[in-house]
């Protein structure tokens, strides 16, 4: 699947399961445990729907995409890399980083929108028979703060967002209280999908977040137990987050 590792045929189960990926696109400017919170909160409620996640893609936006105080990719990618190590089904997707690299050196414009992320991991995953594509099924996951984005103007092309919801599924995690339900009624795309999106509730509110995270170190106070020791290791190694 290009730069993702995908899932060897021993660990697929029969031809008959709901077998789902998940895929979380953003910054991770840095990945938090709050990330990956929301892969285990998603694939616990997709569960006890009798489904089988057989893999979760952490996928960081490339540098095309102005954010402020976006850290280059390279730094992103390493991280993610790095707290992904002790979890048994999340990996990285470095596709889009790449993809970046090929049109810099073609002198193309190169954001990926997360429908193009999501139909290329599909694609990968179906390319060699071993998965037919009716039996598995990729969503985006999210938090309830990117899903409500999907009602502001100008923020993301309609005819994407339709076929986000249609064609793949959304996964969203509750966060900071906001009420999902709403969220999805009041927006006509969402409420005409809504059958295809499963909102999920954190059993633990967990209020970590990669801003909060960089503020921290710009102040030089503690992140541990934020995220990883050895993604602190990393930020403290190549001095990044510095005031």
């Amino acid at each position: 699947m290009g730069h993702c590792e995908e899932a060897s045929s021993s660990t697929i189960p029969n031809k008959n399961s709901n077998l789902v990926v998940l895929v979380c696109t953003g910054s991770f400017n840095p990945p938090t445990y709050m990330h990956m919170r929301m892969f285990e909160l998603a694939r616990d409620a997709l569960n006890l729907l009798g489904k089988c996640v057989i893999g979760g893609y952490m996928s960081p936006v490339n540098d095309a995409y102005k954010k402020k105080d976006l850290l280059p990719a390279i730094h992103r990618v390493k991280m993610c890399e790095l707290v992904c190590k002790s979890s048994s089904f999340v990996m990285v997707d470095s596709w889009e980083i790449i993809d970046r690299l090929k049109c810099l050196q073609a002198n193309q414009s190169s954001y990926q929108r997360t429908l193009t992320v999501l139909s290329r991991i599909q694609d990968g995953l179906c390319k060699d028979g071993l998965i037919k594509r009716d039996s598995i099924k990729v969503m985006l996951l999210c938090g309830s703060d990117l899903l409500e984005s999907f009602s502001i103007p100008g923020a993301w092309i309609l005819d994407q967002v339709k076929a986000i919801c249609r064609d793949f599924g959304i996964i969203c995690v509750r966060r900071n209280g906001k009420d999902v339900d709403q969220i999805i009624s009041n927006d006509g795309i969402l409420r005409e999908n809504k059958d295809n999106i499963i909102s999920v509730d954190e059993i633990i509110p967990n209020q970590i977040s990669s801003s909060a995270v960089r503020e921290c170190l710009s102040k030089g106070l503690s992140v541990k137990y934020l995220t990883s020791d050895e993604v602190i290791d990393y930020i403290a190694c190549e001095k990044l987050y510095l005031a």
